[in-house]
């Protein structure tokens, strides 16, 4: 969605507030695709500052469904990030990646901030007990008859050595 800033940019000391939603249903990262739950929203406060340069202000909230990185269960996991960014725009240079010439790119700049804020780790809950390493099962719904005895593997040897006793 694109929204054009020539006639704040004409203005010295013009605002102007945005609220929409963004049409994303999916957030693609590379190796991971998460689902969008609730569609993403942003608020912003466009003010212009006067010699060409400009601040963004706002909000993104939106839910996303990721992975629990414990055990893989889905979490749908709400965001909501603020920001602020003074803009300056100069002749015949490129600003950012979601201003192309006067026109900004609500969608860039939502998936910008909204990117930056993703935890670096979703747990569905604070007693996750993830999967079982050698069967697979999610320990949080059952359990498994596996030998889950954690040996540091340059101990192992001294195992055997007990059996003998």
């Amino acid at each position: 969605m694109q929204f054009n800033l020539t006639e704040i940019l004409s203005n010295d000391g013009m605002n102007q507030k945005i609220s929409t939603d963004i049409g994303i249903k999916e957030l693609d990262l590379g190796n991971n695709i998460y689902q969008v739950v609730n569609p993403i929203h942003i608020d912003l406060d466009i003010t212009n500052l006067g010699d060409k340069k400009m601040n963004l202000q706002g909000t993104v909230t939106g839910t996303l469904n990721i992975p629990c990185d414990r055990c893989m269960e889905e979490v749908d996991h709400k965001i909501e990030t603020n920001f602020s960014k003074d803009i300056k725009f100069q002749d015949n240079e490129d600003v950012t990646w979601y201003i192309d010439g006067y026109n900004l790119d609500l969608e860039k700049l939502a998936l910008d901030e909204l990117i930056i804020d993703l935890p670096m780790k979703v747990l569905c809950s604070d007693t996750c007990k993830g999967i079982c390493n050698q069967c697979g099962v999610n320990l949080n719904k059952g359990t498994c008859d596996c030998d889950n005895s954690d040996i540091d593997p340059r101990l192992a040897v001294f195992k055997d050595l007990f059996k003998e006793f």
